[in-house]
């Protein structure tokens, strides 16, 4: 891919930047998972205090907080797990075609991949530009925000809707799947 952002010598390959962005929520998702682990243990403890003969009391809006942050975890977690080829592949047809066609069955695999998150991500623009038009909100002790995780949702599937579409055509182009190949993390 020729794409290149920047001007000058500077500029820096597409596929460098989108790998950055990949990087960069998979420690966002890394955080979330920290802190539905904090929050999680916290909530647990509250609850069963009385068994210590203390006043038991759960964290307020626990679970809206974990729905949110799971949200956050796995949409934002995919890209990079597309980028290191960690998702569950199941081969066995493909591992007995010869080279050619396991590149197309590849990138047919990647191409329904791109317009299965690509779908999700349109439905899931809607439902956030609603949510936030409406200010979504779970009711509760305290209400939660529904619209973050709606928008964290959207641009999870968006970034994995594109890195789909970038490896359809490094299946096909092999300066750029020499390129990512060297990238990955």
């Amino acid at each position: 891919m020729r794409v290149r952002v920047g001007h000058g010598s500077g500029s820096v390959p597409l596929t460098t930047w989108l790998l950055r962005l990949n990087l960069g929520c998979g420690v966002l998702s890394g955080f979330a998972l920290f802190l539905m682990m904090l929050v999680g243990a916290t909530d647990v403890i509250g609850t069963n205090l009385d068994l210590l003969g203390l006043a038991s009391m759960p964290l307020p809006a626990a679970f809206e907080f974990m729905a949110t942050m799971m949200v956050v975890n796995v949409f934002l977690a995919m890209p990079l797990a597309q980028v290191r080829r960690s998702h569950v592949r199941v081969e066995v047809v493909v591992n007995h075609l010869p080279p050619r066609w396991r590149r197309v069955a590849e990138a047919i695999q990647h191409g329904l991949s791109a317009a299965l998150f690509g779908l999700i991500a349109w439905f899931g623009w809607a439902a956030a530009l609603h949510s936030v038009a409406v200010g979504e909100y779970a009711p509760g002790i305290l209400n939660y925000a529904v619209w973050p995780a709606r928008i964290i949702l959207a641009f999870g599937a968006s970034l994995m809707a594109v890195q789909c579409a970038v490896d359809v055509a490094a299946v096909f182009a092999p300066r750029l799947r020499d390129r990512l190949g060297s990238a990955k993390p």
